[in-house]
């Protein structure tokens, strides 16, 4: 449907759906790599933009390894001009993204590569609901737990809940989901030369060309193109049971303003997945309950959300 003739959105009494574009100052991002397997991400990955695309768009898995990322963000707020006015919020989230390279078939020059996340845990019904209604993202509420002060250190524990196991009369239980935690038995640290290197790859991409200010020095931005997101936004239909009545695969590139700092994680950083029915994490990307991240980042930005594309 051409954007023109899309209805007025009905602001309603209650509504705690912010408009875009967001705008988030004050954050901490964390990053951690785990080790996970490319088939299982591929499966995934069919699952939420091959079949729904229906040989439009076709995407692949790029590697065995998940990034794990956790989001803290002291202000997060609406730079709509009606809903700017409405305030301001905390905004704390843990996701596991999977990097996809894809597009229009017979067009593989014009080809990007994204990020699918397949799970993301966050504090606030207002965060989980904007994300949803408006992006697709695929959101969560949890509690956070034992969240550190030192940006290097990302040590938390996130509880949700959910079904350990499926079955008639079964019911949830809330209990802590994911756990990160600082150290490990007989685990090295990871080589520094190579940890500085990899970093310097995977912060040019996430961050793209931005201007970086560190210790009062401007810094030229850094090379390459931030990566976008991808995602799958659907809503069931009331009537039809078991269709959609909307389903779309859209595009969303948050844009970094400023960078402020950044670094390497303290490791090993050990993490604990617990086996669910409801949130399977450990089936969908191929990872251990428990395993070890060897190489993690932290860096300290402002950035904004914006509008979405519609890719199919």
């Amino acid at each position: 449907m051409p954007l023109t003739t899309l209805p007025p959105f009905i602001r309603m009494p209650g509504d705690i759906v912010g408009s875009p574009p967001y705008r988030a100052t004050g954050c901490l991002m964390q990053g951690l790599f785990l080790q996970g397997s490319r088939t299982a991400q591929q499966t995934f990955c069919d699952l939420a933009l091959n079949g729904p695309a229906g040989g439009a768009l076709v995407f692949h898995a790029v590697t065995d390894q998940v990034l794990m990322t956790a989001l803290y963000a002291d202000t997060m707020g609406s730079a709509d001009p009606v809903d700017a006015s409405k305030g301001v919020m905390q905004e704390w989230d843990v996701g596991f993204w999977t990097a996809v390279h894809g597009g229009r078939p017979g067009a593989e020059d014009d080809w990007k590569t994204y990020w699918l996340p397949s799970y993301l845990f966050v504090d606030s019904p207002a965060a989980m609901s904007s994300g949803r209604e408006i992006y697709g993202y695929p959101k969560t509420t949890g509690r956070f737990e034992g969240r550190q002060t030192d940006h290097r250190d990302p040590t938390v524990t996130i509880s949700v809940q959910h079904f350990p196991v499926f079955g008639p009369g079964r019911r949830p239980v809330t209990e802590p989901l994911v756990k990160i935690a600082v150290g490990g038995d007989g685990v090295a640290a990871p080589d520094l030369g190579e940890s500085l290197s990899t970093a310097w790859d995977v912060l040019s991409g996430l961050v793209g060309d931005s201007p970086i200010h560190l210790d009062g020095f401007h810094l030229p931005p850094w090379p390459g193109l931030s990566m976008p997101q991808i995602l799958l936004r659907q809503m069931r239909d009331p009537a039809a049971i078991g269709r959609a009545a909307i389903q779309s695969i859209l595009s969303v590139a948050p844009r970094t303003l400023r960078v402020t700092g950044g670094g390497l994680l303290r490791a090993p950083a050990t993490v604990t997945l617990t086996p669910s029915a409801s949130h399977p994490i450990i089936q969908t990307l191929g990872l251990a309950p428990t395993q070890v991240g060897r190489l993690g980042f932290w860096i300290t930005q402002d950035f904004e959300v914006g509008p979405a594309e519609r890719l199919a």
